[in-house]
């Protein structure tokens, strides 16, 4: 029941009219769809989800499209986790962390997978770039993140990487 519910809030039919939106509501559902990719494996570890949510309003949003930059960040942590942890049988964990200013809220999402260098972060917002074989990735879902969030919702995405260390990408969105 949850997981139906959880998919019926990621896909809601918000194309037409910006809506209150919850911010937490739609984390908390792309983590439930996403939760079998989680889990741990006979080749590799359960990925800990840590989450600090702090006191947001609801902002005024196309919940949907949030909803899929959510889904974009948290399955391409997952992946580099995954790619990062192949050859071994150490913890990963994603840090999710709320909180709000007197105009924006701030979600940052945060792995502890290997990082990435200078040049490809450089081009992680590019259409069709992509670090992952071929089949396995498309390069758009950065992209279309990055335009969801700065040209739909007028907030910006960052993302901060260290090699060895993880990536973090940081949203701000308008409060409104």
């Amino acid at each position: 029941q949850a997981i139906s519910q959880s998919l019926r809030t990621f896909d809601r039919s918000d194309k037409h009219q910006k809506q209150r939106y919850d911010l937490h509501e739609g984390l908390d559902g792309t983590l439930l769809i996403l939760r079998h990719r989680l889990k741990g494996e006979r080749d590799r570890p359960a990925i800990l989800v840590s989450k600090d949510y702090g006191t947001l309003p609801k902002i005024n949003c196309y919940p949907g499209q949030i909803n899929q930059v959510f889904m974009n960040i948290l399955a391409n942590a997952i992946d580099a986790i995954n790619a990062d942890r192949a050859t071994q049988s150490v913890a990963a964990t994603i840090e999710i962390t709320t909180a709000a200013t007197v105009n924006n809220v701030i979600v940052t999402i945060t792995d502890d997978a290997g990082g990435m260098p200078v040049e490809v972060k450089a081009h992680i917002f590019e259409s069709q770039f992509t670090t992952k074989t071929a089949g396995k990735g498309t390069g758009l879902g950065l992209s279309i993140a990055h335009q969801i969030v700065t040209e739909t919702h007028g907030g910006k995405i960052d993302c901060y990487s260290k090699l060895g260390k993880g990536t973090t990408f940081t949203l701000s969105l308008p409060i409104e």
